[in-house]
């Protein structure tokens, strides 16, 4: 019984915070181009998809080098760029990136194959 209940507090913990997070997925795509900024943000990397989610995101996607999971989304990012694999990337409109005044570039939260 006891770990039932903590499965369900788990599970509530995890589903809260996706909710919370509000990020949309940009469909299937390939990656068309990647920008990396030695300064800018203390080296910001965004990229842009070759057929862009058009609503939320259409600009592309950016990411902070002192995001958690930086290394290893721009790693998936480049792999995916040189391989021109097909992948949907998961950004937050509500995190636009501030090198783009004009642009609508949303924080990447995640990027997967397809």
């Amino acid at each position: 019984m006891r770990q039932l209940f903590v499965f369900l507090m788990v599970f509530a913990s995890v589903k809260s915070y996706a909710v919370d997070m509000n990020f949309v997925g940009s469909g299937v795509s390939t990656i068309k181009t990647i920008h990396s900024y030695s300064e800018f943000g203390g080296g910001d990397v965004y990229l842009k998809l070759a057929e862009p989610e058009t609503t939320s995101c259409p600009s592309g996607y950016w990411l902070r080098k002192t995001d958690p999971g930086f290394e290893a989304n721009l790693s998936m990012a480049i792999a995916a760029f040189h391989a021109k694999s097909r992948v949907i990337a998961y950004g937050l409109p509500d995190e636009m990136w501030p090198g783009s005044p004009t642009g609508k570039y949303c924080h990447l939260y995640a990027i997967q194959y397809q």
